[in-house]
């Protein structure tokens, strides 16, 4: 792993402060340096007790983040402390202590999940606790982003772009952790086994795209595709992640976009780089979007637990997904607590192979289809001695049964739902 390396960007920094002034900011300073190295201390700690892993991967990643922020609040220290004007690697931006006092509510909020995660994991065993773990060390992973944040408006600190990490990103269900959007090393395009031949105007050089492929993940235009069983209950579990909006630069996070299935529910993610200021009395942010050229649309999404974006959960999202199915950007703003926006717009290429991964881990068409499609579909099987029961339009556990068992035959994919492929296989014409 490349460590924490020199900052290189500097500005000249005029430092105006009476003594007094630079007596009064001193002593908050010294006591976040005192505090950053107690947490430094903690998560070396942390990485002595594992030889590798995710859980060793994520301290890494989060040490890292902690040493930055140590670098850069040292480096104003030393500014404000020499009372002239002195080179040093970190930018001066406006203080905003509205936006600080957010931050510190926001921070004790994700302290409270930091301590929850460790109760669950001190309470638990083997790989259960494995996971658990993982979760505290994404967590404390969120919190030191938070100090940065916090530091930041604050005392007016500017941070520089997030320190190159190699070989060190968390798995595809961890997608806000930095570790996951350093920038790799430079590959030519002659050395990339995991590029989409389907896609050659897609620069598949970027970091998240070598990691998947690492990982074994399958990459289809601008998606990453995880494919897995559930711990719980051994069902289907696809995670699907658009990198289109991917900026190594961005200390905050990871900017994406998310489809998945997971213990038989669907959902849509919208994950960003900043922190979001909680939308009070309401767990949901407003959201508006819009896919190609058609007129915007607005709703309502639900709000992340994480501070890091907002999500649309159940038969809700699938509709939503079939309406992904032939476009081809997608453009979305999320609107916070503090009636701040949040803006991205993504490429969709690869959303087709995307979508039908997900509609087959949760048994869902990805056809629009009516009570009479499927009345038919149910005829279709009964008449091939596939006992469907009476056909009437509702797609059951009896018809799902009787796909399976048709589609297990035919040597499809076994989803239980009416996807095109099988459709195609009954001798259906899968139209709109």
């Amino acid at each position: 792993m490349t460590k924490l390396r020199t900052l290189t960007a500097s500005l000249l920094i005029s430092t105006c402060l009476t003594a007094g002034a630079v007596a009064q900011e001193s002593s908050p300073l010294d006591a976040e340096i005192a505090a950053i190295d107690s947490q430094i201390s903690e998560v070396d700690a942390t990485i002595s007790r594992y030889d590798g892993g995710l859980i060793r991967m994520l301290a890494e990643s989060r040490r890292e983040a902690l040493l930055l922020l140590r670098t850069v609040v040292e480096a104003r220290q030393a500014a404000e402390a020499a009372g002239a004007m002195i080179e040093v690697t970190v930018p001066a931006v406006e203080p905003d202590p509205e936006r600080a006092e957010q931050l510190l509510g926001e921070m004790a909020a994700q302290q409270d999940r930091v301590e929850t995660a460790e109760r669950e994991a001190a309470s638990a065993g083997g790989l259960i606790q494995a996971v658990a773990l993982s979760r505290v060390e994404t967590e404390k992973l969120t919190l030191a982003q938070l100090q940065m944040a916090y530091l930041q408006a604050r005392y007016g600190i500017a941070f520089p772009v997030t320190p190159t990490v190699t070989n060190s990103a968390p798995t595809i269900s961890d997608p806000t952790s930095p570790a996951a959007m350093t920038q790799g090393e430079e590959v030519s395009e002659t050395a990339l086994p995991w590029a989409d031949p389907d896609h050659p105007d897609i620069d598949y050089s970027l970091t998240p795209f070598e990691q998947a492929h690492n990982e074994g993940d399958r990459i289809a235009g601008w998606w990453v595709i995880n494919e897995e069983r559930a711990a719980i209950d051994d069902s289907p579990s696809v995670v699907a992640i658009n990198y289109s909006a991917y900026d190594a630069r961005s200390f905050g996070g990871l900017t994406a976009l998310l489809a998945q299935c997971r213990e038989g529910e669907t959902s849509v993610v919208f994950v960003q780089d900043d922190f979001l200021i909680s939308a009070m009395r309401r767990d949901s942010f407003d959201i508006t979007y819009r896919i190609d050229s058609n007129p915007a649309q607005s709703t309502r999404w639900n709000e992340l637990t994480n501070n890091k974006g907002a999500g649309l959960f159940g038969s809700g999202s699938e509709g939503f997904l079939r309406g992904l199915y032939d476009a081809e950007s997608f453009f979305i703003r999320l609107t916070d607590g503090n009636g701040q926006r949040h803006d991205a717009e993504f490429d969709l290429a690869g959303i087709q192979e995307t979508i039908e991964a997900v509609a087959g881990a949760c048994g869902w068409s990805t056809l629009d289809l009516s009570p009479d499609d499927y009345r038919a579909i149910q005829t279709l099987l009964n008449a091939g001695g596939f006992d469907a029961g009476t056909p009437d339009g509702v797609w059951g556990n009896g018809s799902r049964n009787a796909m399976r068992a048709f589609q297990e035959q035919s040597g499809l994919p076994i989803t239980g739902a009416a996807d095109r492929t099988t459709l195609e296989a009954l001798g259906v014409q899968a139209g709109e």
